[in-house]
Protein backbone atom coordinates (compact mmCIF):
# COMPACT_ATOMS: atom_id res chain seq x y z
CA UNK A 1 0.00 0.00 0.00
CA UNK A 2 1.77 3.29 -0.97
CA UNK A 3 1.27 6.42 0.66
CA UNK A 4 -1.48 7.58 -1.29
CA UNK A 5 -4.02 4.89 -0.74
CA UNK A 6 -3.12 5.21 3.37
CA UNK A 7 -4.22 8.87 2.67
CA UNK A 8 -7.60 8.26 1.10
CA UNK A 9 -8.06 5.46 3.61
CA UNK A 10 -7.99 8.37 6.43
CA UNK A 11 -9.70 10.81 4.38
CA UNK A 12 -12.84 8.64 4.31
CA UNK A 13 -12.48 7.79 7.91
CA UNK A 14 -12.75 11.35 8.73
CA UNK A 15 -15.59 11.83 6.10
CA UNK A 16 -17.42 8.99 7.99
CA UNK A 17 -16.89 9.94 11.54
CA UNK A 18 -17.69 13.75 10.40
CA UNK A 19 -21.08 12.47 8.99
CA UNK A 20 -21.77 10.80 12.08
CA UNK A 21 -21.05 13.72 14.67
CA UNK A 22 -22.94 16.07 11.89
CA UNK A 23 -25.89 13.96 12.07
CA UNK A 24 -26.19 14.25 16.15
CA UNK A 25 -25.51 17.74 16.05
CA UNK A 26 -27.52 18.54 13.11
CA UNK A 27 -30.45 21.21 13.91
CA UNK A 28 -33.86 20.18 13.10
CA UNK A 29 -35.89 22.37 9.78
CA UNK A 30 -39.26 24.12 10.85
CA UNK A 31 -40.49 25.32 14.27
CA UNK A 32 -37.87 23.56 16.30
CA UNK A 33 -34.88 24.64 14.38
CA UNK A 34 -36.35 28.07 15.40
CA UNK A 35 -36.97 27.31 18.96
CA UNK A 36 -33.32 25.36 19.55
CA UNK A 37 -32.13 28.54 17.88
CA UNK A 38 -33.46 30.95 19.98
CA UNK A 39 -32.71 28.55 23.09
CA UNK A 40 -28.98 29.16 22.09
CA UNK A 41 -28.95 32.54 21.26
CA UNK A 42 -30.67 32.81 25.33
CA UNK A 43 -27.79 30.72 26.38
CA UNK A 44 -25.36 32.96 24.32
CA UNK A 45 -26.28 36.07 25.83
CA UNK A 46 -26.35 34.56 29.42
CA UNK A 47 -22.71 33.61 29.04
CA UNK A 48 -21.99 36.84 27.94
CA UNK A 49 -23.61 38.34 30.79
CA UNK A 50 -22.07 36.45 33.09
CA UNK A 51 -18.34 37.31 31.64
CA UNK A 52 -19.21 41.13 31.96
CA UNK A 53 -20.43 40.64 35.52
CA UNK A 54 -17.45 38.63 36.66
CA UNK A 55 -15.03 40.98 34.77
CA UNK A 56 -16.45 43.88 36.78
CA UNK A 57 -15.94 41.64 40.17
CA UNK A 58 -12.26 41.29 39.06
CA UNK A 59 -11.88 45.09 38.31
CA UNK A 60 -13.23 45.62 41.70
CA UNK A 61 -11.14 43.39 43.45
CA UNK A 62 -7.66 45.37 41.13
CA UNK A 63 -9.26 48.29 42.42
CA UNK A 64 -9.20 47.68 46.13
CA UNK A 65 -5.64 45.72 46.06
CA UNK A 66 -4.61 48.79 44.04
CA UNK A 67 -5.88 51.07 47.53
CA UNK A 68 -4.55 49.01 49.76
CA UNK A 69 -0.90 49.12 47.72
CA UNK A 70 -1.33 52.99 47.76
CA UNK A 71 -1.75 52.77 51.88
CA UNK A 72 1.41 50.78 52.05
CA UNK A 73 3.70 52.26 50.06
CA UNK A 74 2.89 56.51 49.74
CA UNK A 75 5.58 56.97 47.50
CA UNK A 76 3.74 55.28 44.90
CA UNK A 77 0.26 56.43 45.93
CA UNK A 78 -0.60 58.77 43.39
CA UNK A 79 0.27 55.90 40.18
CA UNK A 80 -1.74 53.04 42.58
CA UNK A 81 -4.52 55.50 43.03
CA UNK A 82 -5.24 56.64 39.24
CA UNK A 83 -4.91 52.77 38.08
CA UNK A 84 -7.52 52.13 40.94
CA UNK A 85 -9.76 54.94 39.03
CA UNK A 86 -9.20 53.39 35.89
CA UNK A 87 -10.42 49.58 37.13
CA UNK A 88 -13.28 51.09 38.36
CA UNK A 89 -14.21 53.21 35.73
CA UNK A 90 -14.01 49.47 33.82
CA UNK A 91 -16.37 48.08 36.70
CA UNK A 92 -18.96 50.71 35.84
CA UNK A 93 -18.18 49.82 32.18
CA UNK A 94 -18.76 46.45 32.31
CA UNK A 95 -21.87 46.18 34.75
CA UNK A 96 -23.47 48.88 31.96
CA UNK A 97 -22.87 46.10 29.44
CA UNK A 98 -23.70 43.68 31.72
CA UNK A 99 -26.79 45.34 31.60
CA UNK A 100 -28.17 46.59 27.93
CA UNK A 101 -26.94 43.16 27.09
CA UNK A 102 -29.11 41.16 29.36
CA UNK A 103 -30.93 38.14 28.24
CA UNK A 104 -34.36 39.78 27.10
CA UNK A 105 -37.03 37.33 29.07
CA UNK A 106 -39.77 36.08 27.21
CA UNK A 107 -38.75 37.90 23.72
CA UNK A 108 -37.72 35.43 21.11
CA UNK A 109 -36.36 38.45 18.63
CA UNK A 110 -34.41 39.36 21.48
CA UNK A 111 -35.22 43.24 20.83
Amino acid sequence: MDSEDRTLGVKARRARRAGERGAATRLPDGPEASASASECRREAEEYAQQAMVSSARAHDRAALLLEEMATVHPEEAELHLQSAARHRRWADNDRKLAREHAPHAGDPEGS
